[in-house]
């Protein structure tokens, strides 16, 4: 493979041995021909890495990579984004498949544009049965006549669009290699969930042009499984909201860190009451946005309404 790729599809595995054929075989079936395909795994015990030397075999157009440790997906993003040549970085997670025609018109698209980052609606289908679920986002939530400002992003991303399923850190950009590579900016590896928002939010605030297109070409299917669905999910949310704070600090824009701390005190909310749960009195105190007695109480309220959501909804998923 002498020829420079157009794009680098990224496919972070993990235990993925039983579909991961269905990811690589949509990548590998795109009308853009001129790809690679990385797939890291992330230190399986499965036959993962089984499956990817089998098609490494077959097309040259596979880079299989394999983690010595498990470094979760935000660690194997960045090993493939430092082996990866393409002109657009094009995220594909291991269990979701792309449109054949996906990377073709969101690169034409983006260049078009002039966009650093390009996200497409995602398509919804279970992973089981392949239902179609419809698209993850209203058509007029994908039409925005300029690039995605920081306060726009985060206003798109607040708890009470993570209700409704519509949260802004689930999009899958393709994103243009060279604008991240010159701002240094990575994914952050001690962030499990919530480290595609981070990173997103980190390029907006470095320069990048983030736009989005209402199409839909990436296929999401759904499993209950999901980390991004358990309590521990809030904690780490938590650390990736101080960190935009700590950005937005030094960004004009109007309302943006007011909006970062509201997030903020509504995530700590269920971080409060996930760690009194397991009696980390100390920890939830942390997550406590409280000065007086009073304040405290209400916190203590706000927090208990939470556990009871969170118990509503592990009910459900069971």
């Amino acid at each position: 493979m002498n020829a420079t790729p157009v794009a680098s599809v990224i496919i972070p595995a993990f235990q993925a041995a039983s579909f991961l054929d269905c990811a690589i075989r949509s990548a590998l079936e795109q009308t853009l021909a001129e790809i690679e395909v990385i797939v890291v795994d992330d230190c399986s015990s499965d036959t993962t890495w089984d499956v990817m030397a089998e098609w490494a075999r077959r097309d040259a157009r596979i880079v299989p990579l394999r983690q010595p440790v498990r470094g979760g997906p935000a660690a194997a993003r960045n090993v493939a984004m430092a082996q990866a040549r393409g002109r657009w970085l094009a995220l594909l997670d291991a269990d979701d498949l792309y449109a054949p025609w996906r990377l073709a018109y969101m690169v034409e698209l983006a260049e078009a544009m002039g966009a650093d980052l390009l996200a497409d609606n995602l398509r919804r289908v279970d992973f089981h049965t392949g239902q179609d679920l419809g698209p993850r986002f209203a058509d007029t939530t994908m039409r925005l006549p300029g690039a995605v400002t920081l306060t726009e992003a985060v206003r798109r991303d607040m708890p009470d669009q993570w209700s409704r399923g519509e949260m802004f850190g689930l999009l899958q950009p393709i994103m243009r290699r060279c604008a991240l590579a010159a701002r240094r900016i990575r994914y952050a590896e001690d962030v499990i969930v919530g480290e595609d928002f981070l990173l997103y939010f980190q390029c907006i605030a470095a320069g990048a042009r983030f736009h989005l297109t209402p199409v839909a070409g990436y296929v999401q299917r759904l499993r209950a499984d999901s980390l991004s669905r358990s309590g521990e999910a809030m904690l780490h949310l938590s650390t990736a909201n101080r960190r935009m704070v700590a950005l937005a600090a030094g960004c004009a824009e109007p309302g943006l860190l007011a909006l970062l701390c509201r997030r903020q005190r509504r995530i700590d909310i269920d971080c409060f009451a996930l760690l009194l749960e397991r009696g980390a009195i100390g920890a939830a105190l942390r997550h406590a946005h409280c000065d007086t007695p009073a304040q405290l109480l209400r916190h203590a309220r706000a927090a208990a309404g939470a556990f009871r959501r969170r118990r509503v909804a592990s009910a459900r998923l069971a």
